[in-house]
């Protein structure tokens, strides 16, 4: 497929399914004026994540890589009143940036932002385990051990998301240590005996999994 199909096709699901509303549109326009990187979720991706939430009905989330709380705010979108996101991010830049957008879009009361090293935190989360769901999109040096602590913590039947499957095509012939480092992720959700698993191939790949033991 070519890239410009590739394109319409993109703008046609976004069209239908992923529009932006303002608060979404405020994020992006954050991002940009503080500087950080422009790697969040695409339009149509973050519809996605919040239809998995939805489909297995979500009440307890952890998030790891916040960013500036775009994906952040499409999943506690899909929690209920009494839902919970829990959202850890090392930067404190970054983690004050999402604080202010998740109040501006009015999720203040659904979303903890957890600032530092995600392997203290999410150590520290185990005690309120089990999740329902655990989305990880962050450094990809640490997605092994991000995928065992989400299998340790996630209940039987809850969903575990990892964004950058794909790594725009790069795992089908990694060159770089990050594209062979989710090129082994892919590797173990796909053969984990404890998850049934597939990658789904839209936008940058979401490598999707459910505990079934």
């Amino acid at each position: 497929m070519d890239e410009t199909l590739r394109e319409k096709m993109n703008t046609y699901i976004t069209d239908l399914f992923g529009r932006e509303d303002d608060a979404l549109k405020h994020i992006q326009a954050e991002t940009e004026r503080n500087g950080m990187p422009d790697i969040s979720l695409l339009p149509f991706e973050g519809r996605l994540l919040q239809f998995l939430t939805e489909m297995i009905g979500a009440k307890k989330i952890v998030e790891i890589g916040t960013l500036a709380g775009y994906s952040g705010t499409w999943l506690a979108r899909a929690l209920p009143t009494d839902g919970k996101l829990i959202t850890v991010e090392v930067s404190s830049k970054h983690a004050n940036v999402a604080r202010a957008n998740f109040e501006n879009a009015g999720l203040s009361s659904k979303v903890e932002v957890r600032q530092g090293d995600a392997h203290d935190i999410l150590n520290k989360l185990s005690s309120q385990a089990p999740f329902d769901m655990v989305f990880i999109d962050a450094n990809k040096d640490s997605y092994p051990f991000y995928l065992d602590w989400a299998i340790a913590n996630v209940r039987i039947g809850g969903l575990i998301a990892a964004h950058n499957a794909l790594r725009g095509g790069a795992v089908v012939a990694p060159q770089s240590e990050s594209d062979k480092e989710m090129m082994a992720f892919n590797q173990s959700i796909a053969e984990h005996p404890q998850l049934s698993s597939y990658l789904i191939g839209v936008g940058d790949g979401m490598a999707v999994a459910i505990r079934k033991s």
